[in-house]
């Protein structure tokens, strides 16, 4: 079985004030950031079957400044779960996702997306440093990227391998 690749992403840097929190947009450093996220992905060579993410300005913002970047998906849905769900709630949404999509990218928010990372690594099998840094700190604009065989409705806990868990900045 080919292994599937999921990052998860956290929004890059916000604003602070909005008229609420749904509408809040990047900051100027925020965009900047985000385009470091594309430039990261895809000098790793991603390209994405889905991409799922909150509908959230800042995290439509995110997607659209990593797009910018060259960074292709042949799906994005934009679903309410990922902006105010726990991760069982995410864990759902993935089970929804094409079995055809090998690798995922799911843009959200803390502390849901480095929650549902920390829930779906298995900790001896995950690189150890990606465990502490994860563990210690889940910046904005930080991504967490993780192996699993299993299908996508078959997420559960413990099955993925973390074995990165970094923040480009611009």
């Amino acid at each position: 079985m080919t292994p599937r690749t999921l990052v998860l992403a956290r929004h890059a840097r916000a604003e602070s004030n909005a008229a609420s929190d749904a509408v809040r947009e990047l900051s100027t450093q925020g965009h900047a950031d985000a385009g470091a996220m594309g430039r990261w992905l895809l000098g790793a060579g991603y390209h994405f079957g889905a991409v799922v993410s909150s509908p959230s300005i800042r995290t439509r913002q995110t997607w659209s400044d990593i797009q910018a970047c060259g960074v292709t998906a042949d799906k994005v849905r934009f679903d309410e779960r990922v902006y105010d769900g726990d991760p069982a709630q995410l864990l759902d949404v993935l089970a929804e996702v094409p079995e055809r999509a090998r690798n995922l990218l799911v843009i959200g928010h803390a502390p849901t997306i480095p929650e549902l990372a920390d829930l779906l690594a298995d900790p001896e099998a995950s690189d150890k440093a990606a465990i502490d840094a994860l563990r210690s700190s889940f910046p904005s604009g930080c991504l967490a990227v993780l192996t699993l065989e299993e299908p996508w409705e078959a997420l559960a806990l413990g099955i993925a391998t973390l074995s990165e868990v970094t923040t480009p900045r611009a």
